[in-house]
């Protein structure tokens, strides 16, 4: 395992070594200037997201974005990463490739999105009631060449965003128009990719089509076979003082789960090493299609979308602890509709003061969600099969003023009403039910420049995330509709020559931990938690061809009501980091990225904790072309996991059976280890 502050010293190293001998071409997309453009312009400079000047705009100093450059030179090893933008989010994986990354975030274990929210050109990503619980937010059909932006938040300090936006959140947009290209990569562990399209002026505006293929079987005993299908196709028009665009994204995978397994079983005859797998049959097939409507000027907001889901998902976290005969192996599967939308409006009362008013609305008409007892895929039983209808709105307000120079208050409001209706379809543990529930979220933040390039903030907020229908609408300790909380966090910010630096200190506390498991089909509840700690972020072009950015977060998070020592919150990471360069000049570019998972405890009274890991992955590419046009080749190389660590992407402690052990089973450690060192290449086209 190597230690954060060597692998920090070494990703330096690597940066400043191959500073002088690489360069490469930057892309600034002018074609909005000027409406009769065909394409995008090429000019010598990298735009970098990160070194955007926010003093004045941001509501606190835990805003940010990344664009341009941080997006297009990043090394990836999942499309997931791309969400790491976020100072502190951390995105692992415990199962194959198409299934939902696992979220860290500000001392919480997001598992597979509860508490952190994304949103796809304004649509929300997270599903609220789902076969694998409450949150689920699966970004794999994201093609890295579609996303022009990725804005992330931390805490509920904004009234636009509402369910499980607590922790974070973070807003993805698309590009509108795209030069042609076509991509071919093929790396190690049978990993292969390809993606191209572009884009064409029709009827006055821009006609988008992408797609992609992913294909990958990774380093498991058990190939993960995954195959990943998406495309994007969008259409963008002028329409008064703003743009109109129609899009449909499109995502279709399936996949050989590849699982967390106990660490005692390594070296066993059942399992070689750490790349097992105890359940050779399990099997995952994901498929979504979203249809979205955008209108975004400086006056409005308007969206509306619908979407339709299919998924289900074979899983054996147990293996004969519940049925020495036959296994533990279920399956989990979802088939829905979804319909929302919003409707925003900014009005400027005054010189000094804004409003911004809006609704949100959403509805989930869900076929069939449930939980199935299976042998080797085959159903055994129905433990439970749901029908489910779920209804929200949210309304909310928010002024901006500016009373005198420098200073910017924000004010919002936000109240969300839900219905959730479940209707028993099969199995013993199904029932019918219906439950409403609301929830009121006051917000304020206050910021001031102290002096040209210095900005302090404060801010506090109240946010919520729903639960999932079937643990709300339960007979038997019904988990509450809305779960509340709050945070504050204190913070500043410097832009000064080329630096941007910014630190925050934040307190959160939230009523319940209460949450719907779909592993096991019923409600666990925990109690109320706290949490606070700190953020340092910074950005730094020291010279034009090269960028630094760094995060390092410390949390202490608790349990309240348990005796002190005995109330860690598992799975609460206690400090991540991330280190990462990225050098550019004419025909070369290299990036490299390091990214510290902190430890934490596995139990709550700590006697068991997981280990920090240290991944490092780098980025080359050489474009030997015209740096007036954008048509030419790229050849690009990814080193992923160049350190080659053998640490954990995913840790947890509880009871497992294996052949021969005891009845009771046995408690232990049970992770699933990074994947090892890799190689990738790839060849771009242009034209």
């Amino acid at each position: 395992m190597t230690h954060p502050a060597s692998g920090f010293a070494l990703l330096f190293g690597i940066a400043i070594s191959l500073a002088p001998a690489i360069s490469a071409r930057a892309q600034v997309d002018e074609a909005g200037d000027d409406p009769d453009a065909t394409g995008s312009t090429t000019q010598e400079i990298y735009v970098f997201g990160r070194g955007e000047e926010r003093i004045g705009n941001a509501g606190a100093a835990s805003e940010g974005g990344i664009a341009g450059a941080d997006i297009s030179l990043r090394p990836l090893l999942r499309p997931g990463e791309l969400l790491e933008s976020t100072p502190g989010l951390i995105a692992t994986q415990h199962s194959g490739g198409g299934k939902a990354n696992q979220f860290f975030l500000r001392g919480f274990n997001l598992d597979h999105g509860t508490d952190y929210s994304v949103y796809l050109d304004d649509v929300p990503l997270n599903f609220r009631t789902h076969g694998h619980g409450q949150g689920y937010l699966d970004v794999n059909g994201l093609i890295p060449e579609s996303v022009a932006r990725v804005d992330y938040r931390k805490g509920p300090y904004r009234a636009d965003a509402g369910d499980f936006s607590f922790v974070g959140s973070s807003a993805v947009a698309t590009v509108d128009r795209l030069d042609p290209f076509v991509t071919v990569e093929a790396g190690s562990f049978d990993y292969y990719r390809v993606a191209g399209g572009g884009s064409v002026r029709v009827a006055g505006g821009d006609l988008l089509l992408i797609g992609q293929a992913r294909l990958n079987n990774g380093p498991w005993e058990l190939p993960e076979d995954f195959e990943g299908y998406s495309t994007l196709a969008k259409f963008t028009l002028p329409l008064g003082t703003g743009d109109l665009s129609v899009s449909y994204n499109y995502y279709n995978a399936t996949w050989a789960p590849t699982e967390q397994i106990p660490d005692r079983v390594v070296g066993t005859p059942l399992c070689a090493d750490r790349y097992c797998s105890l359940d050779v049959t399990l099997r995952g097939d994901s498929e979504r299609g979203i249809f979205t409507v955008n209108f975004l000027s400086d006056d409005w907001r308007i969206t509306a979308f619908a979407q339709h889901y299919d998924w289900s998902l074979l899983s054996n976290f147990t293996f004969f602890l519940e049925d020495p005969a036959n296994g533990d192996q279920i399956r989990q599967y979802d088939s829905l509709w979804t319909y929302g939308g919003r409707l925003e409006h900014t009005a400027r009362l005054s010189s000094s003061m804004t409003l911004r008013v809006g609704a949100e609305a959403r509805y989930d008409d869900i076929a069939r969600v449930g939980l199935d007892e299976t042998i080797a895929g085959a159903t055994e039983r129905t433990v439970g099969a749901f029908a489910v209808e779920e209804a929200s709105l949210g309304l909310y307000a928010e002024a901006v003023w500016r009373p005198i120079e420098r200073l910017m208050v924000i004010a919002g409001i936000r109240a969300d009403w839900y219905d959730f209706e479940t209707r028993a379809l099969e199995g013993a543990a199904s029932w019918s039910g219906s439950v409403s529930d609301d929830a009121l979220g006051p917000k304020i933040g206050l910021n001031y420049e102290i002096a040209d390039g210095f900005a302090v903030y404060a801010n506090r907020g109240e946010g919520f995330h729903s639960n999932d229908a079937r643990g709300v609408t339960s007979p038997i300790d019904p988990a509450p509709g809305l779960v509340e909380g709050d945070f504050e966090e204190l913070g500043f910010r410097v832009e000064r020559g080329g630096l941007i630096l910014t630190g925050v200190y934040w307190w959160s506390s939230i009523e319940s931990e209460l949450i719907y498991v779909g592993d096991s089909g019923a409600v666990e509840p925990s109690n109320p938690g706290e949490r606070h700690g700190y953020e340092l972020t910074a950005f730094y072009r020291p010279l034009d061809w090269l960028a630094i950015d760094a995060v390092w977060t410390g949390t202490t998070s608790r349990f309240t009501g348990l005796p002190k020592g005995e109330n860690f919150v598992p799975g609460a990471l206690e400090s991540s980091g991330e280190l990462g360069a990225i050098a550019a000049f004419a025909d070369w570019n290299a990036a490299v990225r390091l990214r510290y998972l902190g430890p934490h405890a596995l139990l709550e009274d700590n006697s068991v904790r997981g280990e920090a890991t240290t991944l490092v992955n780098a980025r080359i590419a050489w474009t030997p072309q015209n740096l007036q046009s954008n048509e030419g080749w790229e050849f690009h190389l990814e080193l992923l996991n160049a350190m080659n660590s053998d640490g954990n992407d995913i840790d947890y402690f509880y009871e497992t059976r294996l052949p021969g052990e005891p009845l009771g089973g046995v408690a232990g450690t049970n992770s699933r280890i990074v994947e090892p060192r890799q190689l990738r290449i790839g060849l771009t086209r242009r034209f």
